[in-house]
């Protein structure tokens, strides 16, 4: 294994988060971007080779040793039982882990889908990298769709995300996409949790294509779940004093003066977002289904986020949608709104 100094860390921890390395954007789509129109729009692809390829995420990751280096002593050591993950092509470090962990190269993590694809179960559609390469994502859509009322459509995929840092395992989530805004939800297989279904690597393709079809049985029973929790919400009518508690429980409680005049700017927001367009759409006005919507709609467009430049500002706002704080809070959103529902 080729070795790493320590101080070449430095530079590591200060990388901007969109995968520009290749001097564009890491991400292809097919037809009409499904996120944020960060995509290109490009021909299919039919395999998860062709994939990665239109995607420039056919780069390979290694482990390299590491050595601790003083620089004002002069002296340098090396690190047992600690690993640099390196993108191949750039010579970026990725992530500093340990020697148990086990890489999984691009190509090995998005052919899990090939089988699905190829039986028409699945279509590739979107596929990128942030924060240089750390983690990898690609979003495949099932061909079906859900309704609420005749013009609200919500299309199912899946996203397969892995990262090369040691954050994220390999996993798969059920996420949902409405048409007419484009609002994303992980949706729950767990206490509640949006938090995906873990997969592992195994090299007989055999029983790739048989984990990968087991997987995606239990995402379409979540998906079918999903459709009569839509129904049940759009049964419900929320209003008043109980449309006024939903939004106050979606915002976190704040210490401070300034910090409640943020929090009620936001319920301002949720309380235009469930009146506007999209949100009043035949079938769907007033209901529990669009109070969720005016929270998710906020969390997914509105909320503001730190950047250098808008490239970056649009990755940490993807990264906290489908795995951090954007999603925890719509997690919560849709699990209250679906329990004022159920009442």
């Amino acid at each position: 294994m080729k070795g790493w100094s320590q101080s070449g860390l430095v530079n590591w921890c200060c990388m901007h988060e969109l995968d520009m390395t290749t001097g564009q954007a890491a991400v292809f789509v097919t037809g009409e971007p499904a996120w944020h129109k960060l995509g290109t729009v490009v021909a299919n692809a039919v395999t998860s080779a062709q994939a990665i390829e239109l995607a420039r995420l056919n780069w390979e990751v290694e482990q390299w040793e590491l050595k601790a280096f003083d620089r004002e002593l002069g002296k340098e050591a090396w690190v047992p039982g600690k690993y640099a993950n390196v993108r191949k092509d750039t010579g970026k470090v990725l992530g500093v882990v340990s020697e148990n962990y086990r890489i999984f190269q691009n190509v090995d993590c998005f052919s899990f889908v090939d089988a699905l694809v190829a039986d028409k179960l699945a279509i590739f559609e979107t596929a990128g990298a942030l924060k240089d390469g750390r983690v990898v994502w690609m979003l495949a859509r099932i061909p079906t769709e859900y309704r609420a009322g005749t013009q609200d459509v919500i299309q199912p995929y899946i996203l397969l995300t892995n990262s090369h840092d040691g954050s994220k395992a390999l996993r798969l989530f059920p996420t949902t996409i409405r048409v007419v805004c484009q609002n994303t939800l992980n949706l729950a297989l767990r206490d509640g949790l949006g938090e995906g279904i873990s997969i592992r690597h195994r090299p007989s393709l055999s029983e790739r294509v048989s984990e990968a079809r087991q997987k995606l049985g239990i995402i379409h029973a979540r998906f079918d779940q999903f459709d009569a929790e839509l129904h049940t919400m759009l049964d419900k009518e929320l209003a008043g004093r109980e449309l006024e508690g939903y939004f106050d429980a979606c915002t976190p409680p704040t210490t401070g003066k300034r910090a409640e005049i943020r929090r009620r700017k936001i319920i301002h927001q949720f309380e235009d977002n469930f009146t506007n367009a999209t949100n009043t759409l035949p079938g769907v006005a007033g209901t529990a289904w669009a109070a969720y919507n005016a929270v998710s709609q906020y969390f997914d467009h509105q909320r503001n986020f730190k950047g250098a430049n808008s490239l970056e500002k649009a990755d940490h706002q993807l990264e906290s949608i489908w795995f951090g704080s954007s999603h925890h809070a719509k997690q919560e959103a849709y699990q209250r709104a679906l329990t004022l529902a159920a009442g």
